[in-house]
């Protein structure tokens, strides 16, 4: 289901109303109900209507469908580049296993998320692409380590804490609570002696500059989180994560929804009646479409495999759909025969 586009699958345009969708999908829910349909494929079609009238009748649904080509887009998506990414990015070091757990007690705190837009054009995006990112970063400062402490010294325990990260409060009575050290920040460490290099912080900024593969098929608004990716954090605190988005321009003729891309193009009037072959652009290069007899203005045709085609083996489809070009001026036997076509018509 996930290659159909469900505006296609209950025929209505992009635009229809709830009241158009709920007729439409009436419409088909008795034509292919196994008791009125004997064709053996009528069920499996009938699923693929409810499933698609499960989503555009769903307002929510519907906005997530029309702008990701999902209803189940739930913010940043991961889907398919963690493998990618995650190695792309190991050489950065410092990384571990790209995650860490609660610390259980006070510690160093973790480094910030950096987070970063990735521009792509509309072919790029298609396709899929190398990208070279530049940025910058905080990293473990060279001169001591991270430690923050001047070079042959070390960071001593904190008197105030005594190295726990905590103090305890009493709130009278019984009661009582355990806060940040006030003195440390819940480091459990002071640095009598700071790094002259990074002023006792353990860090310095570097500026890095890596190469980005892209797989084909990213959408506009998408993005994925790369752990470890980000700053790290101060006296060894482990490092924040890497957001990368991507921002996909708009392309002058086709519009984007999944796999599937979206078009139109004017046919003449004497190809809408008497049927005929037409050329239409397409990502793949031009290509022909067969247009047939008594073609209507906004019928939509479908050229299979004229999508998006992604690493994982799944392809699209291009969806045109056909205006029905009105001459704006007629020569004077133009004006004849068409005067007589209306009237034999």
């Amino acid at each position: 289901m996930a290659e159909d586009d469900y505006y296609d699958i209950l025929g209505v345009s992009r635009s229809a109303t709830q009241d158009e969708i709920r007729k439409a999908y009436r419409r088909l829910a008795k034509e292919y109900h196994p008791d009125r349909n004997p064709d053996k494929n009528a069920e499996e079609k009938l699923k693929r209507v409810n499933e698609a009238y499960d989503v555009l009748s769903d307002s929510e649904k519907r906005a997530n469908y029309d702008r990701y080509g999902t209803a189940d887009f739930q913010g940043i998506n991961m889907d398919g580049f963690g493998d990618i990414f995650s190695s792309l990015f190991r050489g950065f070091g410092g990384f571990g296993d790209f995650g860490f757990g609660r610390r259980g007690r006070a510690g160093p705190p973790p480094g910030q998320t950096l987070r970063m837009t990735i521009k792509l054009s509309f072919e790029e995006a298609f396709f899929g692409i190398k990208k070279e990112i530049a940025f910058r970063r905080k990293v473990l400062c060279a001169t001591c380590g991270g430690s923050g402490a001047k070079p042959g010294t070390a960071p001593t325990k904190c008197r105030t804490c005594g190295g726990q990260g905590q103090v305890v409060r009493s709130m009278g009575g019984f009661m009582s609570v355990a806060q940040t050290c006030p003195t440390c920040q819940g480091l459990g460490e002071a640095i009598d002696s700071p790094c002259p290099s990074c002023k006792g912080q353990g860090l310095q900024e570097e500026r890095k500059e890596t190469e980005v593969p892209i797989p084909p098929g990213v959408e506009d608004g998408q993005g994925i989180r790369i752990q470890g990716g980000g700053n790290f954090g101060p006296r060894g605190g482990p490092p924040g994560d890497l957001i990368l988005m991507f921002s996909v321009e708009p392309h002058e003729s086709f519009v984007r929804r999944g796999l599937h891309v979206y078009m139109e193009t004017d046919i003449p009037f004497s190809t809408a009646v008497f049927g005929g072959e037409v050329e239409v652009p397409t990502m793949w290069g031009n290509s022909k479409i067969k247009v047939t007899k008594g073609t209507e203005g906004g019928t939509l045709f479908r050229m299979k495999g004229k999508g998006v085609h992604t690493e994982e083996g799944r392809s699209g489809d291009q969806l045109v759909r056909v205006n029905i070009h009105i001459p704006k001026k007629l020569s004077k036997e133009q004006k004849e025969l068409l005067e007589q076509f209306d009237k034999v018509f």
